[in-house]
């Protein structure tokens, strides 16, 4: 009986030893970096109240990591998406997330959806070949604002886009980097 109990606390380790642990390659992820793909369009220091703060992606299904890769062919996934963060200085040291209804964001390509962050959603078109994004965030009071991109990232300079591929293909992790952030990774503005 004893020497039962040894082959089946052996057989557990064997078992358990060669597991992988490696959720990336469990679930398929695999992560390339293209710089430039999310972009705040006409970035200013300051906004009057009722403008719309644009941010927009475009970028072709055929994107170059060192090699060309056709992320369409390759994911599946009509959409990619991303998450940024618009906070409001309420005193200084202290932000607050400014939300507001879906119904208010203008949404010009792709989608959002906002609550604590923006959720956004790139659509490839069919017709350009394009994943697109364009939507208008409404500054609806005076304030000190700032926008981050490092919702769902662990860097303060770039945005982590991710497809929505289909469960038995690859999912792509497209990590890029944004020009226009403060060393924190913040874009600063004022609205008056």
């Amino acid at each position: 009986m004893k020497k039962l109990h040894y082959i089946v606390l052996i057989t557990i380790a064997l078992l358990v030893s060669s597991c992988d642990t490696n959720d990336d390659g469990f679930y398929n992820n695999v992560f390339i970096d293209v710089p430039n793909l999310v972009a705040i369009e006409s970035p200013t220091a300051s906004y009057s109240v009722g403008q719309k703060l644009y941010v927009s992606s475009q970028f072709p299904r055929i994107l170059n990591d060192g090699a060309l890769i056709d992320i369409f062919q390759t994911t599946g996934a009509n959409e990619f998406v991303f998450s940024y963060v618009i906070e409001k200085q309420i005193t200084p040291g202290n932000w607050e997330v400014v939300s507001v209804n879906d119904s208010q964001l203008d949404i010009i390509k792709g989608n959002a959806q906002n609550g604590s962050y923006v959720y956004a959603i790139c659509q490839y078109s069919t017709v350009s070949g394009l994943y697109e994004y364009r939507v208008g965030f409404p500054l609806l009071s005076i304030g000190t604002y700032r926008l981050s991109f490092g919702y769902n990232s662990d860097t303060t300079n770039s945005v982590e886009l991710r497809s929505l591929s289909p469960a038995t293909r690859l999912k792509l992790n497209i990590n890029s980097t944004i020009t226009g952030l403060d060393a924190n990774g913040f874009y600063n503005f004022t609205v008056n």
